[in-house]
């Protein structure tokens, strides 16, 4: 729903790079590709649907208590491209199974229904959801960043009663340390190196990409360019898939991946500094949130 959307976005911080995708316990699976922190910031698709419930359901809760009714909204399912690899790298098996995302995503995405549109013209119930500007709390980030959240808000009591009083301040300086740190890999010449090593690889297949973002940045243009049209979609989808298992042969080739698990460890250490007990705090509230989230509603 549209008030509900409002508060995510507050909340969140908007603009901050997607961070990686892990296990549940916060760290890489061996086979995984680099990402920063272990994706300590990043949830895969059963962890995401597992805390989104738990935390409908504890702010269905939380608007009983204050007199209101609440009905539970599902999490929006199908896009692929939340767990893309923040460097743009790519394995063999998601490069056949499902290219790099976008034309499953474009034919799967549905818009949500929102299943409290009667309660838009109801300025209480509103406030008991979002809470209210007098109690609005702003949180620095690192890099000049902020985010802010009304802590009269039932969303906001839900999620301190699923990840913890401090994790959106935590999570929200992760969401920055992440750029940080594939801005840091992204810039070093052996990165670059290994990058114009993978273009040569394109080239000799007869793929005129420059840069790692190239192939997908194609294929999402002709997407955009055929309207969404479902038909030229599937037609599209062999050429996906062509292109995104080129690109992640030629980045094997080029060692791309090692490369930026090698820079990737150096960057961490620079962006993080002294602050290794956040990560650590982070991990913890992870780890807790998603126990929260597999034990039964009462």
């Amino acid at each position: 729903m549209r008030t509900r959307t409002t508060l995510a976005l507050a909340a969140v911080l908007l603009g901050a790079g997607a961070a990686g995708c892990s296990t549940s316990g916060g760290t890489t699976a061996p086979t995984a590709l680099p990402r920063p922190f272990d994706g300590v910031a990043h949830y895969d698709e059963q962890q995401r649907t597992a805390l989104h419930d738990a935390e409908e359901a504890l702010v269905t809760g939380c608007m009983r208590e204050r007199g209101f009714t609440y009905r539970p909204q599902s999490l929006a399912a199908g896009d692929h491209r939340v767990d893309a690899n923040p460097y743009g790298l790519l394995g063999a098996d998601q490069a056949a199974s499902d290219g790099f995302g976008v034309i499953s995503t474009a034919l799967n995405l549905k818009p949500k229904t929102d299943p409290n549109r009667d309660h838009d013209g109801d300025q209480a119930w509103k406030n008991a959801l979002l809470g209210t500007d007098a109690h609005r709390i702003t949180v620095d980030l690192p890099d000049h960043r902020q985010f802010y959240y009304n802590d009269d808000a039932c969303l906001t009591r839900a999620r301190d009663a699923l990840y913890g009083p401090d994790y959106l301040r935590l999570f929200n300086t992760f969401q920055v340390l992440t750029d940080k740190v594939v801005t840091a890999v992204q810039a070093d010449a052996r990165y670059g190196a290994a990058e114009s090593r993978w273009h040569d690889c394109m080239s000799a297949a007869h793929e005129d990409a420059a840069r790692l973002t190239d192939p997908v940045a194609a294929i999402d243009r002709q997407v955009k360019q055929d309207g969404g049209d479902p038909a030229k979609a599937h037609d599209l989808i062999g050429r996906e898939l062509s292109l995104a298992k080129t690109s992640a042969r030629c980045q094997d080739r080029a060692g791309l991946a090692a490369v930026v698990d090698r820079l990737q460890a150096d960057a961490e250490k620079s962006a993080l500094g002294p602050d290794q007990p956040l990560l650590d705090r982070l991990r913890d509230l992870r780890r807790q949130a998603l126990a929260r989230a597999a034990r039964p509603t009462p």
